[in-house]
């Protein structure tokens, strides 16, 4: 049996993995192997071109580290985060920090640690069909939305930010609301994640080849003149063929774009801050990674300025010379000037994320569709909401692999 497997980013590498052994195996991808959390090496070391981290709740990713031998490599830190407002970055980890940050009052405080803790027990589904915007207002009230959680949200998804559903944010705030007293542990695999996408393909065959429609002749699937039993789609939804999204029955899901600007300094922004949420900039976080990882396993400052927008949206189309333009002048509010700035790295993905709007429950992509032979897994896939991650993707591999597998009695 021959199985083709469209994307070679985390959920198709893993599911290829999970298929090897019991079927013949092709990947496709037109890119870099490792879609987003593929890296780029300068001055003898390796960095992913969006920023990555993970949580020691990630079991799934956890078990593939150890699976290809890089156990070791993996390390957790307790981190520092901040909120940025009008140029002036005020770290938000200990109580005492939080109490001192002077943009919420101490009873928005207290309503927002409230909320905080419920959201853990919450069944946060049936909020699916209530937008962010009025579900905030409704619990927290008009300052809340406006003073904290509007420029979070802008930052996140851009011009829809007001379609976002209010289940979302309740399930990232119960997933995320499990820190310690000085911050949150994150983990990092040292000197970087391409050390897993390498062990990853080295078993595998992939084809660099861009993979147009797909036709189906006598219950084949024909790829770029090959035959195939199966197809497993794990690229973005709006990239698969028109007529074969609509015989497949696939939900029309929005995608909104990221944007990573990545920086080598002379000098760091803050002094010990790994994660900024910004409020009025062109880029809505300064993730310091060199904050997070040892600054000696690089010899530079690396910061990245990072931001959403949509595959349409006007900052996305900018060309590379006009994002470093806006970005620049944005960060030489936090001390960062130009004279300081060593190389500059320009990263985008036109399809990072779904945008989750309301109703967005019911989109979310089962991995067999109307087509029989044809699966989709990946960012829409069950294991990527509400936290699209690493983890997730893995997950959605293995997965739909298991699902395969089943269908056509694989053992």
């Amino acid at each position: 049996m021959k199985v083709a497997i469209v994307g070679a980013g985390l959920t198709g590498l893993s599911c290829a993995l999970s298929l090897k052994d019991h079927c013949s195996v092709t990947v496709f991808e037109k890119d870099e192997i490792g879609g987003l959390l593929s890296s780029i090496c300068k001055r003898g070391y390796c960095i992913e071109r969006f920023y990555h981290h993970c949580f020691k709740s990630d079991r799934t990713l956890i078990d593939m580290i150890k699976s290809l031998g890089l156990s070791k490599k993996l390390v957790w830190k307790v981190v520092r985060i901040g909120y940025a407002i009008s140029g002036k970055i005020y770290p938000l980890n200990t109580p005492i920090e939080i109490l001192r940050y002077p943009h919420l009052s101490l009873l928005d405080k207290i309503k927002l640690a409230i909320f905080t803790l419920r959201s853990r027990k919450r069944d946060w589904t049936k909020e699916d069909e209530v937008c962010v915007l009025d579900g905030i207002r409704r619990e927290l009230g008009d300052r809340i939305l406006d003073k904290f959680f509007m420029p979070l949200l802008k930052a996140k998804f851009g011009e829809h930010f007001s379609k976002v559903s209010y289940a979302w944010l309740l399930a990232r705030v119960a997933i995320r609301s499990n820190r310690k007293l000085r911050g949150e542990e994150l983990g990092y695999l040292r000197h970087g994640f391409h050390q897993l996408i390498e062990r990853m393909r080295d078993e595998l065959d992939i084809r660099r080849k861009h993979v147009g429609s797909i036709k189906i002749l006598n219950k084949k699937f024909i790829i770029n003149g090959d035959k195939f039993d199966a197809v497993v789609w794990t690229a973005p939804i709006p990239l698969i063929d028109v007529n074969l999204r609509r015989n497949a029955e696939i939900p029309d899901i929005k995608y909104q774009s990221s944007i990573c600007v990545l920086i080598s300094s002379e000098k760091s922004i803050t002094d010990d801050i790994y994660w900024t949420n910004v409020d009025d900039a062109v880029f809505g976080a300064i993730i310091e990674h060199t904050h997070f990882m040892p600054f000696e396993d690089y010899g530079e400052n690396l910061i990245y300025l990072a931001s959403y927008s949509t595959p349409d949206g006007w900052l996305f189309n900018l060309s590379r010379e006009e994002l470093v333009k806006l970005y620049l002048k944005d960060v030489e509010r936090f001390g960062l000037k130009r004279d300081d700035i060593r190389w500059i790295e320009v990263s985008k993905a036109r399809y990072s994320s779904p945008i989750y709007e309301t109703g967005y429950l019911s989109k979310i992509t089962k991995y067999k569709t109307k087509v029989k032979g044809f699966y989709i897994a990946g960012l829409t896939s069950k294991p990527n909401y509400p936290e699209r991650s690493m983890n997730g993707s893995i997950k959605a591999g293995r997965e739909v692999a298991e699902v395969l597998k089943k269908d056509f009695g694989l053992s």
